[in-house]
């Protein structure tokens, strides 16, 4: 796992959500202390343009609808 600073942390957060959104853990110390981690939320899936899920049609409007 990464450590940063909290300055750094500031300085290049969008550079560091990209570590994490590719599965890096990165912990957040202020004077030494850990404070924070960040952590991915979740595998995200990348769809091209074409590539969509499809859902049955019955079981869309049972969701919007109900039985």
């Amino acid at each position: 796992m990464k450590t940063v600073s909290s300055e750094y942390a500031a300085q290049h957060l969008e550079a560091l959500l990209a570590e994490v959104a590719a599965g890096e853990e990165i912990q957040i110390e202020a004077g030494g202390t850990p404070v924070a981690r960040l952590v991915p939320t979740a595998k995200r899936s990348v769809q091209t343009e074409g590539d969509h899920a499809e859902t049955p049609a019955e079981e869309v409007e049972q969701a919007f609808h109900g039985d």
